[in-house]
C-alpha cells in the first residue's frame, strides 16, 4: 500500500480538536471498535450508491443489523437490494452480497487508553441471477479488519485496516481513517479518507464527509457524500442516506 496514503490517513485521524467520542460506522465506510451493548439492537436502513462517468450503482434498501452480546461483542448481518444502470442500458436489480460478521473489542478506551477490536467477516453472493448480471460477487470473500479509536482530549478519531481474502481472485487491502466531533446541538459531524487496493492494481482513494442527527430518542438520521480522488473508473459521487434505530 502507498506509504503516502497511510501517512495521510493517520494525519486525518489526529487533526481536529472538538468534543466527541470515537464512533464511525454508518454513514461512513470506515468502522470503529464500538459495540451496541448487552442485548441492544442497532439497525441501519439506507439508500446508498455511487456514480461513475457512465453508470449508476444504487443499493436500496441497504439493511445492516447489529446485536450487542455482552459489553464487548457485536454480531452483524448486512445485505442490500442492488440496482445498476449504464447510461446506454436499462436498470437491472437483484439481491447483492450478504455479509456476516462478529466484532470483539479487546481493549477499551476508558480503561486501556485506546479502543481496539477485530471483526472477522464472511461475504458471499447467494443469488445466481444477480451474479450473472454483475450485481453480486462471483466468489466468496473473507476479511479480517483491525479497528482502533481514541478520544484525543476533545478529539475523536480512529483507523481501520483490513485484509480481504477472495476465493479465486486477487486479494485486497483496505485502509480508512475517520474523525468525529459534535458540530451543533446534538449532531455529530464526520470525515474520512479510505483507500482500497486490489493486489496488482492501482489504489482507489475516497474522501467522504457526513453526519448524524437525532430524530427521536431511538432514531437518528444518517447522511454522507463523497468522491473518489484516485483510481481507475473513479466514482464522481458516493452517498449514503438512512436512519439508525438503537434500542
Amino acid at each position: 500500500m502507498d506509504r503516502r496514503i497511510v501517512i495521510a490517513a493517520l494525519l486525518c485521524a489526529s487533526a481536529w480538536t472538538q468534543h466527541a467520542h470515537a464512533q464511525a460506522g454508518p454513514p461512513m465506510i470506515t468502522n470503529d471498535p464500538d459495540t451496541p451493548g448487552p442485548g441492544t439492537w442497532e439497525i441501519n436502513t439506507a439508500i446508498t450508491g455511487g456514480r461513475t462517468h457512465d453508470a449508476w450503482a444504487i443499493a436500496a434498501p441497504d439493511l445492516d443489523v447489529n446485536l450487542g452480546v455482552g459489553e464487548h461483542v457485536q454480531l452483524s448481518v448486512q445485505g442490500a437490494w442492488e440496482h445498476a444502470r449504464a447510461d446506454a442500458g436499462p436498470w437491472q436489480s437483484g439481491w447483492g452480497d450478504v455479509e456476516l460478521a462478529a466484532r470483539w473489542r479487546f481493549l477499551d478506551d476508558d480503561t486501556d487508553g485506546i479502543a481496539m477490536a477485530i471483526q472477522p467477516m464472511w461475504v458471499k453472493g447467494w443469488s445466481a441471477s444477480a451474479r450473472r448480471r454483475g450485481l453480486a460477487s462471483e466468489h466468496a470473500e473473507y476479511a479480517l479488519p483491525l479497528q482502533v479509536a481514541h478520544d484525543f482530549g476533545g478529539l475523536s478519531g480512529g483507523v481501520e485496516v483490513a485484509r480481504h481474502f477472495v476465493s479465486s481472485e486477487p486479494d485486497a487491502w483496505q485502509l480508512g481513517a475517520f474523525v468525529e466531533h459534535d458540530c451543533f446541538a446534538a449532531s455529530e459531524c464526520l470525515g474520512e479518507i479510505v483507500s482500497e487496493r486490489t493486489d496488482g492494481d492501482s489504489t482507489r482513494t475516497t474522501l467522504n464527509i457526513g453526519g448524524r442527527t437525532p430524530l427521536t430518542p431511538t432514531l437518528k438520521l444518517l447522511a454522507s457524500i463523497g468522491s473518489d480522488v484516485t483510481g481507475t473508473d473513479r466514482q464522481r459521487l458516493v452517498f449514503y442516506l438512512g436512519v439508525q434505530y438503537v434500542r
